[in-house]
């Protein structure tokens, strides 16, 4: 019994070195594992760890390299982290859950590249941190720590994207009251898909009511190989010029839109499938020659509105997205342009009867009835 006693007052005393050594040495392991895992710059204000697995992150933060030293890509005021055991044994950070509240996180484009918390995970091992040796293995000091996320919910949240690639001092685009559930997140990327389900508000200027946005879906990051949903309504169309500028030189002076999307990725071809539903559509000016996507504007938006000012129609945009040659802004276009013509065409009663209603307005249902060669006429000058 005397024997017993003994042990177990040793094994109390090395569980307490043990337990003393782990709370000063765990916070900073993870800080260094995490930096490791982003090959970025991440301070801490303060680590309380929980034995066995867990930490309480406080004054979390996320900074850029070149070309935006020491911006934030992601911000948060506390952090909660369970960590797996097998990040002990597996070298690598596997994270079985984390939480975050009142998140700002940074997205920037520029010269065509995506800068953001995640980036450099997303290169090839040994782009720019190291260097392969045969067998697969990596030399330098930089060489980044595999991070698995097994679960990441984030709630009332903010995301700002700033695109230098359309406006030269940064376009941005705010989303505010982000709540997102993530699950099976692997970096660098292997196979296995990510699954995602968000919601949030899409800023759209003073005055503006944001727009409502959801997204839902799954990829694998491997191949871009994709499914997602993609929900929005109330998107104010002119805040958008930037963007809606690369597809036609139009201008819009008011409207709304609604869409529905499906995206799907296969083998690197883009399909994707839009129900767009624009209310009060109004342009300030028309492509050239009073045309829009090839059509005549006024005719167009006559016959594409209903009574209540709405106008509807679908699109289905496929793009292979491994061929450099190939310009989105060509498939959107071109896509655009055989949905409007589709749309009319299938209208085509629609459209004799708004003609001979014209006409009728001008000579009278006589004329009309007694110029079906004018009728026809007006609508392949339609199409011209």
């Amino acid at each position: 019994m005397k024997k017993i006693l003994i042990a177990l007052l040793v094994l109390a005393a090395l569980s307490a070195v043990t337990l003393n050594l782990l709370s000063r040495k765990a916070p900073e392991f993870l800080r260094e594992s995490i930096e490791r895992a982003l090959n970025k710059k991440v301070m801490i204000q303060s680590i309380e760890y929980q034995f066995p697995w867990v930490f309480e992150l406080r004054g979390f933060q996320i900074q850029e390299k070149d070309p935006f030293e020491g911006e934030e890509s992601f911000v948060v005021d506390q952090v909660h982290l369970e960590v797996s055991p097998l990040s002990l044994s597996s070298k690598k950070l596997v994270l079985n859950k984390v939480q975050v509240e009142n998140a700002n996180i940074v997205v920037r484009k520029y010269r065509g590249k995506l800068f953001h918390a995640l980036s450099d995970t997303m290169k090839t091992v040994g782009e720019d941190t190291g260097i392969v040796q045969a067998g697969g293995s990596v030399k330098g000091e930089a060489a980044r720590m595999p991070l698995d996320i097994h679960k990441f919910f984030i709630a009332r949240s903010h995301f700002k994207f700033i695109d230098y690639d359309v406006e030269q001092n940064g376009f941005v685009v705010t989303f505010d009251g982000i709540d997102a559930k993530i699950r099976d997140i692997r970096l660098p990327f292997s196979s296995g898909r990510t699954y995602y389900d968000l919601s949030a508000r899409l800023v759209q200027g003073r005055g503006q009511k944001a727009a409502e946005a959801k997204i839902s879906g799954w990829t694998e990051f491997a191949d871009i190989g994709t499914d997602v949903n993609i929900n929005m309504s109330g998107v104010f169309l002119p805040y958008f010029r930037p963007y809606y500028a690369q597809v036609t030189p139009a201008s819009i002076e008011d409207g709304f839109l609604d869409l529905r999307t499906n995206i799907r990725i296969l083998n690197k071809d883009l399909t994707a499938s839009v129900d767009l539903e624009m209310i009060n559509l109004l342009f300030q000016s028309y492509e050239d020659e009073n045309q829009l996507f090839g059509l005549k504007a006024d005719e167009l938006l006559s016959f594409l509105k209903d009574r209540s000012g709405r106008l509807r129609f679908q699109i289905v945009v496929k793009w292979n997205i491994a061929d450099r040659s190939a310009s989105p802004r060509d498939a959107i276009r071109r896509s655009i342009e055989r949905s409007l013509k589709s749309t009319v065409l299938g209208n085509i009663g629609n459209i004799l009867q708004k003609t001979i209603e014209k006409i009728s307005e001008k000579g009278g249902f006589e004329q009309a009835n007694n110029d079906p060669g004018g009728i026809v006429s007006k609508i392949k000058s339609f199409f011209k």
